[in-house]
């Protein structure tokens, strides 16, 4: 019986300890994922409305459904509201596709970055995909200024960068060969093209008729 209570005790003793160094390991390990969190915010904040110096923390603002938009407000240097970061978010072809997406305060788009996704590698996680020079969508986007490798800051994605300058009205995907206002769809990724589209365009809409209606 001695020796059964004293394996007792050491297991015991084991187990606590453990649990400590488990307990220990999640706490530190949730700060650092905290931390990294964060700062991918912030970052991804300043690269879809770069006129803005500050933010806000986390608002939402309620649709006629029940449903809402979570958005942050982004302030110029001086103090002035700059515009708006909004959370879309919308089914994908085999994932959840999350973006944010700058506007400035009469609804024209200042940039889009996919936070998360999980489609198609070669295909629908193009979305993603950053053009070199060399190529011949590189070297448009470069000319036209719509993404691609930058002189100077981040490289963008060339589908991501398609959205800048356009209003609700003109995200619209575009047909093969159409020209215009508008988005051009990664090929063999219409699903995944369009989703994103839609998405930028209703949560924008929406967010507009929600300040309207709130009368901001």
């Amino acid at each position: 019986m001695g020796d059964i209570a004293k394996l007792c005790a050491i297991l015991t003793v084991v187990c606590l300890l453990n649990g400590l160094a488990l307990g220990y390991v999640r706490d530190t390990t949730r700060a650092a994922i905290e931390k990294s969190a964060a700062a991918t915010l912030a970052a991804s904040l300043k690269l879809v409305l770069p006129g803005a110096e500050g933010f806000s923390g986390k608002k939402a603002a309620p649709l006629p459904d029940g449903r809402s938009i979570d958005y942050y407000e982004g302030y110029a240097r001086g103090g002035g509201l700059a515009g708006f970061a909004l959370c879309a978010e919308r089914p994908g072809y085999q994932s959840p596709l999350k973006a944010l997406v700058g506007i400035d305060r009469g609804g024209t788009v200042q940039g889009v970055k996919v936070i998360a996704q999980a489609e198609t590698p070669g295909l629908g996680a193009r979305i993603e995909e950053i053009e070199a020079k060399g190529t011949l969508w590189g070297r448009l986007a470069a000319l036209f200024g719509r993404g691609g490798v930058k002189e100077n800051g981040p490289a963008e994605p060339w589908f991501q960068a398609q959205y800048k300058g356009l209003s609700p009205g003109d995200i619209t995907l575009l047909r093969a060969g159409q020209g215009g206002a508008g988005i051009h769809a990664v090929t063999g990724a219409t699903i995944t093209s369009r989703a994103i589209t839609d998405s930028v365009r209703e949560t924008i809409e929406g967010f507009l008729a929600a300040m309207k209606e709130k009368g901001g």
